[in-house]
């Protein structure tokens, strides 16, 4: 069982920061996928994997609290509709406009292109070459808005499809994409545990487009396309020196990631267990039901029968009523106060839009309610924590 494996671990260095790794954004080292397992049991809404990436052979430095960015590939499926549409083969050669080398058109939509997301720049390539019924009111500066939900709306290959008897050559027409930019995960285990892996929490993203079934390009590519030890993943580790674990180990430490933002406190928990951290911890986790979605659930109920973790947990859709972490932080509204008072780290990772500024108003009415604050007290108070690296965010 995991917890009883990180017993027997006792990582010297922990407390060392990791110093700068050769790699970068520019020039990224090359993983591969060493196992992958789903997190959610069957029935579950969602698909959500557990990724351990090989780099015993990379030498690769982080520390506990950093992401790595990963460069994924498009989907073969879409590269092929994308080809006919535009009826090439795919061995035709061009020019990256990024690096300005010479690769083949195939490699280009696979590697190099973000073939999601539509900008104004193809409007304008086929507006320029005569094609001008619908675009240009779209082009208009007074129909800004308009132009804007026809992006959010309209993907390349819809665009491809509508102007298909539009002649554009093939270097203009790949100079019109936007580049496919790295996606960054936070590193769900410690150095000190797993020295030669990196382990992520992949939450496969869908959406519906024009009707059909869409997948984010990044959760897609790992959680489906890639070949376990076989598949090349280019990626850099992202530091993140505002979320850092403390390096204070009596200090009590409060932990708030629900869903995929679990991942970074499985790696704060690994490192402080090989640390033989006597500092309490307290992990508040939500997902959709508890059956099928509580990740990790082995190793966070094993520390909790150990008393090295008090485990407070919000399933909502376990009930009639929606329950989210921010709900058991104020059911233990007396207890998180008295933490904060003993000097406890604040730690928050997750969705930025709906999930942090839910916990963040759940805090000020805490600091309200137990500490006799009011709103403008409270907001001093956590921006006093924040100043002080008490209360630290990876939110997006």
């Amino acid at each position: 069982m995991e917890a009883t494996r990180v017993r027997r671990y006792f990582c010297m260095n922990s407390c060392m920061t990791a110093p700068p790794s050769r790699y970068s954004k520019h020039a990224p080292a090359i993983a591969k996928v060493k196992l992958r397992f789903p997190l959610t049991k069957s029935g579950s809404s969602k698909n959500t994997q557990h990724i351990v990436l090989d780099t015993r052979e990379l030498s690769l430095q982080f520390d506990v609290g950093d992401s790595v960015g990963i460069y994924p590939q498009n989907d073969p499926i879409l590269v092929d509709h994308i080809l006919s549409t535009v009826r090439a083969t795919g061995e035709e050669i061009i020019v990256d406009p990024k690096t300005i080398t010479q690769i083949s058109v195939r490699e280009f939509f696979t590697h190099k292109a973000n073939l999601s997301r539509l900008t104004s720049s193809f409007l304008k390539l086929f507006y320029e070459r005569g094609s001008s019924s619908f675009l240009e009111p779209l082009l208009q500066k007074e129909n800004r808005e308009i132009l804007v939900r026809y992006l959010q709306e309209h993907d390349p290959l819809a665009l491809l499809k509508e102007m298909k008897d539009v002649a554009i050559p093939l270097q203009d027409l790949c100079n019109a994409f936007s580049p496919l930019l790295p996606r960054f995960y936070s590193i769900a285990s410690s150095p000190c545990m797993h020295p030669d892996e990196v382990h992520l929490v992949v939450a496969l993203f869908t959406y519906t487009h024009s009707g059909e079934k869409r997948y984010g390009v990044a959760s897609h590519f790992l959680n489906t396309l890639v070949q376990e030890k076989v598949t090349p993943i280019p990626l850099f580790v992202q530091p993140a020196h505002q979320f850092r674990l403390t390096q204070n180990d009596h200090a009590p430490i409060i932990m708030i990631g629900p869903g995929a933002g679990i991942a970074p406190f499985r790696a704060f928990l690994q490192e402080r267990i090989a640390r033989n951290a006597p500092g309490k911890n307290w992990l508040f986790f939500g997902e959709r039901n508890r059956a099928t979605d509580f990740f990790y659930q082995e190793f966070f109920e094993e520390l909790a029968v150990q008393k090295k973790l008090k485990l407070d947990l919000a399933f909502s859709r376990d009930q009639s009523e929606k329950v989210y972490v921010q709900h058991r932080m104020q059911e233990q509204a007396k207890m998180l106060w008295e933490w904060l008072q003993e000097g406890a780290y604040l730690y928050v990772c997750g969705d930025a839009e709906h999930m942090a500024k839910d916990v963040e108003a759940t805090l000020h009415g805490i600091a309200k309610e137990q500490g006799g604050m009011s709103e403008e007290q409270a907001a001093s108070y956590f921006k006093t924590l924040r100043l002080e690296n008490r209360y630290m965010r990876d939110v997006y």
